[in-house]
């Protein structure tokens, strides 16, 4: 608890927290595996218990009592030194296996401050993956084919034409000649551009209600937003404070 507030002696006001940091329960950090729950139980109450923001951008001793009373009125805090790390890509120096981040740290729901940190095992394939599906999905948002420019199909399709297709394309009688995507050649039937353009379209759809659900897991949908508990090492790199993420598969590898 003494940890707690000194720490929080420092903190300023700047809105309220992240949407979500209770990702990725289970850490690995030196080896040894660490387990979060506790921790996310712990915030996702105190979430519900000080829905008010406090304002200690002046610290005076009146705004420090109504900290450490915010504090008192909660069941203590699991993993003190695992504090949620948040800000956006236009914060984030992406460098290596060590971030700089302008971060926006909380170490409990509608607390925060503002300082420059250095953050180890950062979230890599996070970051990655979420620009990639953004990119993608701005491509079906503007009409273009993930699998490529789709080039003007003829009318009629003669015999033993070979044509490209993201999904199942059906013949003029109706028959399926393929199911899944890939490359197909009608024999003995005629197939219609219109046929295709259908199943083309429904195909991207189905891509681009998939991505937007992976995009609304994010804070935003069009700016990456970090947002996840870091352990405060104690370390310090030219004065910046280094924090860690720990491995984590599907976050930064």
């Amino acid at each position: 608890m003494k940890t707690a507030i000194c720490f929080i002696a420092a903190l300023v006001l700047a809105g309220d927290s992240s949407a979500n940091p209770n990702r990725y329960e289970l850490r690995s950090l030196a080896g040894a595996n660490l387990n979060l729950h506790p921790l996310f139980s712990w915030w996702t109450f105190a979430s519900q218990t000080t829905n008010h923001p406090l304002d200690i951008t002046i610290v005076s001793p009146d705004k420090l009592a109504a900290v450490s009373n915010i504090w008192l009125h909660l069941p203590p805090r699991p993993l003190p030194d695992w504090i949620e790390i948040s800000a956006n890509e236009g914060n984030i120096a992406v460098s290596g296996d060590m971030w700089k981040v302008d971060a926006t740290l909380a170490p409990a729901p509608m607390i925060i401050k503002h300082q420059v940190i250095y953050l180890r095992h950062p979230p890599v394939k996070e970051i990655q993956d979420f620009k990639n599906a953004r990119a993608q999905f701005l491509a079906l948002e503007n009409g273009q084919s993930l699998n490529g420019p789709v080039a003007p199909t003829p009318p009629i399709l003669q015999p033993n034409t070979k044509i490209n297709y993201p999904g199942t394309i059906k013949t003029s009688d109706g028959k399926v000649i393929g199911a899944s995507g890939g490359t197909a050649t009608v024999e003995n039937e005629v197939a219609t551009s219109a046929a295709i353009s259908n199943n083309v379209e429904r195909a991207n759809q189905k891509q681009l209600d998939n991505l937007r659900d992976y995009l609304g897991t994010f804070n935003s949908t069009t700016v990456y937003t970090l947002d996840h508990f870091a352990l405060r090492t104690g370390k310090q790199i030219d004065g910046i404070d280094v924090y860690d993420l720990g491995a984590v598969p599907g976050l930064n590898y």
